[in-house]
């Protein structure tokens, strides 16, 4: 999983630095471990399912951009989190967007955050009860 997350970051083009005692491959390690834990224990399972495997990516990275910002170690200006269209019409050409235009990035990349971060309803189909 930790490759996949890898690559999930590299696809929003956040750097992360692959020398063996780097703060991020300590921290992408932790946010991986952390996830699947967290998700082995809301479902009651030895495995994360398939069917949670993209959700546990998106956790892992929420988890890792939360803790890089929280520890002053990511700059967002630099990450590009321009608004997207959440709605088009055709006639007259009316154009929503998903976030305020006038909001920072900062806040801008806490929405982003929060979409990573899932929240447990995913969990519900895979949970097993145990005595």
């Amino acid at each position: 999983m930790l490759e996949k997350v890898k690559e999930r970051l590299a696809s929003l083009s956040v750097p992360i630095s692959n020398e063996p005692n780097s703060t991020d491959v300590f921290l992408l390690s932790f946010a991986v471990n952390k996830t699947t834990d967290h998700i082995k224990n809301q479902t009651n399972l030895d495995a994360i399912p398939q069917g949670l495997e993209h959700v546990a990516i998106d956790m892992a990275v929420g988890e890792f951009l939360f803790t890089k910002k929280s520890m002053g170690l990511l700059d967002i200006n630099t990450l590009n989190f321009d608004t997207v269209e959440k709605r088009v019409k055709d006639g007259d050409t009316d154009v929503e967007f998903a976030v305020d235009a006038k909001s920072t990035p900062e806040a801008r990349f806490n929405a982003f955050i929060t979409y990573l971060q899932h929240n447990e309803v995913d969990f519900v189909k895979y949970r097993v009860l145990t005595w």
